[in-house]
């Protein structure tokens, strides 16, 4: 310990090492002194090391306390890894905090550390303490997932008087989430620019079920996974005071996957990184996948202009891939306008060439790669480092088939999956209840779960008597008037469900295993499974168990971290706040010794010794909708995206990397003749090999036919169809027996139509 009663003298041999086996672009990043920090950071190049190794030495060499550092990422699955290896480069215990002389508790004990979290998680922890400033909510609000969200959509579309059938909860759900993910910018709240009749009716929709859907949220003490971020923002830009006090605690920023931020997010960080400017981010724009849900590419293009004088540090050397599989992707990449440049390049030598697979159909295909893994596997490879990436989820069906058929054990890694289970949401639904009694959608859920005779009728009773007093849906149960005007069984019901959710509200706080276990025991659980047994081949005695044993997992965590100083926040309320914020990528079960299934987007941080991207096509990588966007106000954004999503699905390869196309698929129902993917003709083919039956070892790909001619429909022309009726035509792609349309139509929404099967009769032409 130094004189002056500092935990890391400057310069100590502690701090020293933290350098030790780093390349000079890393030890740089690492050893970055005041200011904002950019780096640009490739595949492989050892990012996560670089972040947690700057935390570390911002600790130990220059005496900052840890509880003023913030670091943020995406998945859970990153921030755990980040915040175990923070713990082992600060093992400290014992000693005193720097420059303060106080000590750290003993080895075991809580010590400070430093914030590591997602977006979400940090915004859910900031609103707990402070969401109540704003009014209208409590700290003990639920998180709505998409289910949720849709419906509430569906049930304010019905009151509303719109058609839920023509104005899906889902598709109106993703308007309000586009809306409030770009800051609450009123020009978007405009769903589609025109004067057409239908597109004035879609905006007045919109309006209209936007307004009420935020209120219902309000009068459930509710959120969904966009407020999470969306009301921090409005915290900070209302209330000034909570963001400088917020500013002032962080002085150190670390922001990992920057490429990622959406608008908010982006705001959020310049908030945060407002008082002391020591603003560090990572991220690289060739690896920007998530424009569809938000994420805007510009803020790590612009950020040297955001934040002037900041230092840019390249990371270039890849430490995952050979050569071969760094000189395709950088052949590829290079391609796109909207990046920074950057040179990939390895130590591990040239390595294998890709291969292409070139199949009859999506049979073939899924039957060939099962074929080259049992190779792959014959050489020694285990199945847990096989992985298969596809842009579009129904390329799984044929993969799936193949695999059980091979006898090769698969995960398909959907994080959502299980939470979608009917026996989950119904258990969750109680446990939200328990939490929050203002919740009305968990409460729509389970009062009649299992049956008690509330029948729908008996429901809009209570609705309107709610309604009418501004009541939760719960305390409108509890009211003898409301259940003096019920009838028979219902009137039981509701008196016996009422007194069961008051019991269940003692739960909230305690563990959240005890607590599931205490709903269990406090419903009729035999007569529930009973009710679910219509489905076949579901055990959801077993599902239930593992959600039970999860929550026991999850306590476990939180003596654990709150042991390491952090504040973990424990409890149901804890346990369904962190179900709530999990995402596909945690859903990979690292220890189980199966091949791995997931979209490319999904694939994102991930790596595996060998990859195969299956379905390298036009119109599904890139997607049909990319294609579609050429003709818009930004030509080059979709498709560059898309790019960058092939970019991504390569990079992941460390040894074997392998791509499929096929000649024919099922595509919109229909069979058809299938191009190879444009992307496949941007590869160098110094590094390609044919997979056998192939004889020879080149391929040659990319010869695409030319832009469409249509003679009988144009675009703009009133069609028929025989059973969506009159439609529009929008545009048109491909030719031949590949030709398709893409037809709104009124009473169904926009369509896409093979021309050799749709059978459209043009009633009006195109003005001119």
């Amino acid at each position: 310990m130094s004189a002056t009663g500092e935990l890391f003298p400057a310069r100590n041999a502690a701090a020293d090492e933290l350098l030790d086996g780093l390349n000079p672009a890393q030890r740089e990043a690492v050893t970055h002194e005041r200011g904002a920090l950019l780096i640009v950071a490739g595949p492989g190049s050892g990012k996560t090391r670089v972040i947690t190794r700057r935390i570390a030495w911002l600790v130990r060499a220059r005496h900052v306390d840890p509880r003023r550092i913030l670091a943020i990422t995406f998945t859970n699955k990153a921030a755990k890894e980040m915040r175990e290896r923070v713990a082992v480069l600060l093992p400290e215990a014992g000693r005193a905090l720097p420059g303060r002389g106080t000590a750290y508790p003993a080895r075991g004990t809580a010590h400070p550390t430093a914030w590591i979290s997602t977006f979400h998680s940090m915004g859910a922890r900031i609103l707990r303490r402070e969401i109540e400033i704003l009014g209208g909510f409590t700290r003990d609000f639920t998180i709505y997932d998409t289910g949720d969200r849709a419906s509430v959509i569906k049930r304010v579309i019905q009151d509303a008087g719109f058609d839920p059938l023509r104005f899906r909860p889902a598709v109106v759900g993703g308007w309000i989430s586009a809306w409030k993910n770009k800051g609450w910018e009123e020009p978007t709240a405009t769903v589609v620019d025109g004067d057409d009749e239908d597109e004035v009716l879609e905006n007045e929709v919109f309006a209209k079920v936007r307004k009420r859907y935020e209120e219902t949220l309000r009068t459930s003490n509710a959120l969904d996974f966009d407020d999470l971020l969306v009301k921090v923002l409005e915290l900070f830009e209302r209330h000034p005071g909570v963001r400088d006090a917020y500013a002032e605690r962080f002085e150190h920023l670390l922001v990992d996957e920057y490429q990622d931020t959406n608008r908010v997010q982006y705001r959020i960080v310049r908030h945060l990184g407002s008082r002391h400017g020591n603003v560090a981010v990572c991220g690289d724009p060739d690896q920007s996948i998530y424009g569809w849900r938000g994420a805007d590419i510009q803020n790590i293009l612009d950020f040297e202009r955001d934040f002037s004088g900041a230092k840019v540090v390249l990371l270039e050397q890849n430490y995952r891939s050979v050569n071969s599989v760094l000189r395709a992707a950088q052949a590829v990449i290079e391609r796109n306008a909207q990046r920074k440049r950057k040179d990939l390049w390895s130590e591990r030598g040239e390595g294998e060439r890709i291969t292409v697979i070139e199949a009859e159909n999506e049979e073939d295909e899924a039957e060939r790669i099962a074929e080259r893994i049992h190779a792959l596997r014959r050489e020694g490879l285990r199945a847990k480092e096989i992985a298969i990436f596809y842009r579009v989820n129904f390329l799984q069906r044929a993969l799936e088939t193949a695999l059980r058929l091979g006898r090769i054990p698969y995960q398909v890694v959907a994080g959502l999956e299980f939470y979608e289970r009917r026996e989950i949401r119904d258990l969750v639904a109680y446990a939200k209840l328990a939490v929050n009694p203002r919740d009305d959608v968990a409460f729509r859920r389970v009062v009649n779960v299992p049956t008690r005779g509330i029948g729908e009728k008996s429901m809009e009773q209570v609705a309107r008597f709610a309604a009418d007093r501004r009541l939760s849906l719960l305390d409108a149960a509890r009211s003898t008037e409301l259940r003096a005007s019920i009838r028979g069984k219902a009137r039981a019901g509701l008196e016996i469900f009422a007194g069961l959710a008051t019991k269940l509200g003692d739960l909230a706080n305690v563990p959240a295993g005890i607590a599931l276990r205490g709903i269990l025991q406090s419903i009729d659980e035999q007569a529930w499974y009973s009710e679910m047994a219509t489905e076949q081949d579901v055990d959801r005695e077993a599902n239930v168990g593992e959600l039970v044993a999860h929550a026991d997992a999850y306590e476990e965590d939180v003596v654990a971290r709150r042991a390491g100083g952090e504040e973990a926040r424990g409890g149901l309320a804890g346990f369904l706040e962190e179900i709530a914020l999990v995402s596909d990528a945690d859903a990979l079960e690292d220890d189980t010794d199966r091949v791995t299934l997931m979209t490319l987007h999904a694939a994102k941080g991930l790596e595996f010794p060998a990859v195969f991207v299956a379905g390298c096509e036009e119109e599904i990588l890139p997607h049909i909708r990319a294609i579609q966007s050429v003709g818009g106000p930004d030509p080059e954004s979709g498709i560059e995206e898309e790019r960058r999503l092939f970019y991504v699905g390569l990079t992941r390869a460390a040894d074997r990397l392998h791509l499929s196309h096929a000649r024919t698929r099922r595509y919109f129902g229909e069979w058809s003749f299938r191009v190879p993917s444009r992307f496949l003709s941007e590869l160098p083919q110094d590094v390609l090999v044919a997979a056998p039956p192939e004889e020879d070892e080149s391929v040659v790909l990319g010869k695409f036919e030319a832009p469409p001619q249509f003679e009988e429909i144009s675009v703009g022309d009133r069609v028929e169809h025989d059973h969506f009726g009159l439609g529009t035509v929008e545009t048109l792609q491909g030719s031949g027996v590949n030709a398709r349309a893409s037809v709104r139509f009124p009473a169904y929404g926009t369509k896409q139509l093979l021309l050799q099967y749709a059978k459209l009769k043009r009633v009006g032409k195109a003005a001119r």
